[in-house]
């Protein structure tokens, strides 16, 4: 079976819709872990080593090559569950209220938002991205999110279920960089990930470093933030042991000037990334990040 073409058809989220409407917690669970076990076994899937060499660059290079797989199969394991509570509490919006939280960092964020004050909230992959937009959504939280752009078919229903939920999408294009711009001019906020490697045409000049290393990470958020006087809050969503989720972040970053473009651009998303680094180095196993952030790390690890 091909994994990778049967994960971005259409077909992969209508059967998850149908497992988490009829599976219980403890059922989801115990099927998420077992493919995610399986999957992270086939090492030659192009997901399972992007997995495996992201997770080597934040250990250093120090694991073994037993505990890399072993930390693989937890992340693929992660992200299994929470999918699956994803399309859970899809049909269970009430539910949703009594498993997700909110810290501190997150209330200072949600509070700027709902006084209509520009705010840029940048998301790396840990745990659920989807838990986090449906509380969003269902806590009347107005944001608009910048998605990856050209989505496949599984994407694309997937974008089709957030907007029915009530989250606002935007899969990342000049039209909706323009939106976003305005959006932020008028008091508003966005939301949109910020470690998924930009490829192909999508590239651009800056590199960024993330964990020590340079990376083709996307940095336009910087000049959005600028140009609106708006702080940059980096906010994730961290499963708990009790399988509730909370939504902590850092404190709000405002852009720093610096007489160069350039310079100023990679200097702020490096001090953005530097912060995602702390999340991520804290839960390690719930960073669902399937795309090499650093290709050359492929050849390190094979």
């Amino acid at each position: 079976m091909n994994v990778k073409n049967f994960l971005s058809d259409a077909v992969a989220v209508r059967i998850a819709l149908v497992l988490g409407k009829l599976l219980t917690r403890r059922a989801g669970y115990k099927l998420a872990d077992s493919v995610g076990k399986w999957i992270s076994k086939h090492q030659h899937y192009e997901m399972v080593r992007a997995v495996k060499a992201n997770q080597w660059v934040v250990h250093d290079g120090k694991l073994s090559a037993g505990e890399l797989n072993t930390l693989t199969a937890n992340v693929f394991q992660s992200a299994g569950r929470c999918l699956f509570d994803y399309f859970h509490y899809i049909g269970r919006p009430e539910s949703l209220f009594e498993i997700v939280s909110f810290g501190p960092e997150s209330q200072q964020a949600i509070e700027r938002i709902r006084n209509h004050q520009p705010t840029v909230i940048i998301v790396p992959h840990l745990s659920s991205f989807e838990v986090m937009g449906y509380a969003f959504a269902l806590n009347n939280i107005p944001v608009q999110v910048l998605s990856f752009p050209n989505p496949n078919d599984a994407y694309k229903m997937q974008n089709k279920l957030r907007r029915r939920v009530g989250i606002e999408i935007s899969p990342m294009s000049l039209s909706a960089f323009r939106n976003a711009r305005k959006r932020l001019r008028e008091g508003g906020s966005i939301l949109t990930g910020l470690d998924r490697p930009l490829v192909g045409d999508q590239l651009d000049k800056y590199r960024p470093k993330f964990f020590g290393r340079e990376t083709n990470l996307p940095v336009a958020y910087v000049r959005l933030a600028k140009e609106a006087n708006a702080p940059i809050y980096i906010m994730a969503c961290i499963s708990q042991p009790d399988g509730s989720y909370f939504l902590t972040g850092s404190e709000a970053v405002w852009v720093a000037s610096k007489k160069d473009l350039s310079e100023e651009i990679v200097f702020n998303a490096e001090r953005v990334l530097s912060k995602a680094a702390d999340l991520i180095r804290q839960r390690p196993e719930q960073w669902a990040m399937f795309y090499p952030v650093w290709p050359e790390v492929l050849d390190e690890i094979s």
